[in-house]
């Protein structure tokens, strides 16, 4: 019978996670928002942290595209949030609402934006019906892995890499009943797909000449963030409140560190 491996995606809904339980279990893969469209996921950057004291197979972060904000924008926010990536470390694109426009010129925008900057495909994820009503349906993205959700069925209707087909799952180290996942094959398998081959730390460019240092959250829930530009320059920008795509009229400099 053909390898199958079952593991979960979670988000800041899922706050209290041992990933080594959950490693220790027998989980190679672990899946996690880094970003939902407007801001960092609440538990970024320490869920990273965690998560990176484990040798996992394969680490899927993702950011759930909005339909109220430029596509390339949230992109390059998402390539903010996550810095350099390390060699485990596969990216998602979570795309399930409906903007106006082409559905699939808006993901093919944040892909494009995505790819070129890590250096290899992402992957793109939504629900069966969602696919093939409004994404043109898998076999539209040609090796591009999909990810599709279907529940209550044997299998997705259509080809897809690896399926989300519940979201009662039960795994050792998260206390609550989490989404799960199926992939028919190994981990080193899955690994080798949702990575294009990869096996070395990629040297990404940094977007826009600039580099994340820090992401605050404030006590109302707005994210402030912090980065450096190639002079060495500290700017940081902030949203008015959470959730909030106002992120004030521009980069404010805090000076250049060990320079008067």
């Amino acid at each position: 019978m053909p390898t199958s491996i079952r593991f979960c995606d979670i988000s800041e809904f899922q706050p209290n996670v041992d990933q080594q339980a959950y490693y220790d279990a027998g989980h190679r893969v672990f899946i996690y928002r880094g970003h939902n469209g407007y801001r960092p996921d609440k538990c970024m950057p320490a869920r990273r942290e965690a998560t990176r004291k484990v040798p996992f197979t394969a680490v899927g972060v993702y950011q759930y595209v909005v339909k109220d904000r430029d596509p390339v924008q949230q992109a390059k926010d998402f390539i903010t949030t996550m810095g350099r990536l390390a060699p485990n470390e596969f990216l998602i694109c979570d795309y399930e609402e409906i903007a106006p426009g082409s559905q699939m010129a808006r993901a093919q925008a944040w892909l494009k934006e995505v790819d070129n900057w890590a250096g290899f495909m992402a992957s793109l994820y939504s629900g069966d019906y969602f696919f093939r009503a409004y994404l043109g349906g898998t076999s539209s993205w040609g090796n591009r892995p999909t990810w599709v959700a279907a529940y209550n069925t044997p299998e997705p209707s259509q080809p897809h890499t690896w399926w989300q087909n519940t979201d009662k799952a039960a795994f050792t180290g998260i206390g609550r009943a989490v989404d799960g996942n199926i992939f028919h094959g190994t981990p080193t398998d899955f690994a080798h797909r949702v990575l294009g081959g990869r096996t070395s730390k990629p040297v990404a460019p940094v977007p826009e000449s600039k580099q994340g240092v820090a992401t605050v959250v404030k006590p109302n829930g707005a994210i402030e963030t912090f980065v450096e530009n190639d002079k060495g320059e500290v700017l940081h920008r902030w949203q008015k409140s959470e959730n909030s795509g106002d992120w004030g009229d521009k980069w404010t400099s805090l000076g250049t560190p060990g320079k008067s």
